[in-house]
């Protein structure tokens, strides 16, 4: 029997990566969703798939396995710094790759460098998408009036006082602490009654779920006075929940108002758009509360003083009638005493009679009205001494609360400078870094070193081999030789040779 002719596996895969690797030398500029991905810190590696898929289609029609080595993790850095996106699933990208075939490990794909302009780009084309769609499907609820979106949510007046309120958020987060501190411990004492809904506010599954809160929250039958959606910062991708369709929908129908404070101070989302008041973090929606109660009590003091003042010009009017009214009864007393004195002095014999009579009389329920009066006294000087006491012992503690209130706000943009100065230098030594790595890749003498040679004449250097003839002399420069040549002839090519 004759043996069939064979070769070992690890031959075909070399003859095949020396194929593969040989044909696609270049760089190539893909643009892939990103899948499965996985980063390793110790070793700065990212490890994932670039797919693509096709619409109205659930399986990818093209997948690949990927990886950034230390170049690759440094552009994916970069990235992250410039945009605020993380490099995720789920994120559609413009990159560079190399194409690599290893026999052993099989085919897989480099990244070298990430577009930031085109991932930017591509998000908001969706945000501006979802708000077309918004106005075209809802024309009911929602209009666009120049640059302004006007919503149902938008429209309905809020109460003069907000007391009842229920959050759409995390309870351990840090944004839910800051609001909860700053309506608990608000200046004017005002109480507050909070309740939660805890809902995820970042990943796949988030709109979805937050939608639903709502929901809850409507069919609760709680006749809540503002609904506050709140979230602390975080990367510019988590921030995308609150640019989807049926979350921006949501809001914009909700009968209650809602107030947005959800931590991203560079960027107003869609939902910011629909609800009824955006603010920028959890703090500031709770200060906006606190300040729209502090209005309406401002216009009830307001209210109670102009009470006073028409009260003290309705009195001096009274009492300017009353001296008149007075003077006249005086005047016609004595004319009618002059007429009537006789009879006068026996009405006072009489009066002063009575008088001691009555007086005999009602000695003892006199002497118990004046215990009353000493006792009632007494009990109105001890309330007003509490009520005094009370009010000294306010104005020596709110002081002391705005000192540490403004202090603990000092400290917390002492600590927000430091972490932004740190960032700031750090966005700047990688991109010292790449400008440093640019410069020395086009260094000649690196270029050099890669087979490339300089050509000149008479001190020259040519770069355009129109201008050189037969018998010139040349210099040829290399990484480490310069020879010295003679053109000896010059042959026009037709550019096929370099086709592969």
């Amino acid at each position: 029997m004759n043996e069939i002719s064979h070769i070992k596996l690890s031959d075909l895969t070399k003859q095949v990566a020396e194929f593969i690797n040989q044909a696609f030398r270049e760089n190539y500029w893909i643009i892939a969703e990103i899948s499965g991905h996985t980063f390793y810190p110790n070793n700065s590696r990212h490890y994932f798939k670039f797919i693509e898929k096709q619409e109205g289609v659930q399986e990818p029609i093209a997948k690949v396995d990927a990886v950034a080595w230390s170049s690759g993790s440094q552009a994916i850095e970069l990235f992250e710094r410039e945009t605020g996106q993380q490099f995720t699933n789920g994120l559609q990208v413009l990159v560079q790759v190399k194409v690599e075939f290893h026999s052993a490990y099989g085919f897989k794909l480099i990244l070298t460098d990430v577009d930031r302009a085109f991932t930017l780009g591509n998000l908001e084309k969706q945000r501006r998408e979802t708000l077309l769609n918004l106005v075209a499907n809802n024309p009911d609820v929602i209009q666009k009036i120049g640059e302004e979106y006007f919503t149902k949510n938008k429209a309905i007046q809020l109460k003069s006082v907000i007391q009842q309120i229920a959050i759409i958020g995390s309870p351990k987060s840090e944004g839910y602490a800051d609001f909860i501190h700053t309506v608990t411990n608000n200046q004017h004492q005002y109480k507050f009654y909070v309740d939660n809904y805890q809902s995820s506010v970042q990943g796949a599954e988030a709109g979805k779920e937050l939608t639903k809160t709502l929901i809850a929250i409507y069919n609760s039958k709680i006749q809540y006075d503002a609904v506050v959606i709140i979230r602390g910062g975080g990367a510019k991708t988590d921030f995308l929940v609150f640019d989807t369709y049926d979350l921006s929908r949501a809001v914009a129908r909700f009968p209650i108002p809602v107030i947005t404070g959800i931590g991203h101070l560079r960027d107003v989302s869609i939902v910011d758009m629909m609800a009824h008041t955006s603010t920028k973090t959890p703090t500031k929606a709770a200060e906006f509360i606190i300040f729209h109660n502090r209005l309406f009590e401002e216009s009830i003091l307001k209210s109670q003083k102009n009470i006073a003042i028409k009260s003290q010009q309705l009195l001096a009017s009274s009492n300017k009638k009353i001296n008149e009214t007075n003077l006249i009864i005086v005047n016609k007393s004595r004319t009618f005493i002059t007429q009537n004195k006789d009879r006068l002095n026996e009405f006072n014999i009489v009066i002063v009679n009575k008088s001691r009579t009555f007086i005999a009389e009602h000695k003892d329920q006199l002497t118990s009205y004046n215990q009353v009066i000493i006792n009632k006294t007494k009990t109105i000087l001890y309330n007003r001494q509490i009520q005094l006491v009370s009010l000294l012992n306010q104005i020596l503690s709110k002081p002391r609360i705005i000192t540490s209130n403004r202090s603990a706000d000092l400290i917390n943009i002492i600590s927000n400078m430091k972490s932004f100065t740190g960032k700031y230098l750090i966005f700047k030594r990688g991109l010292i870094g790449h400008h440093e790595s640019i410069v020395k890749l086009m260094n000649p003498k690196n270029i050099l070193k890669k087979g490339f040679a300089i050509i000149s004449r008479e001190g020259k250097i040519l770069n355009n081999a129109s201008v050189i003839q037969p018998g010139n002399d040349l210099i040829i420069s290399m990484a480490e030789y310069e020879i010295n040549t003679k053109v000896i002839s010059k042959t026009q090519k037709d550019g096929r040779e370099s086709n592969i």
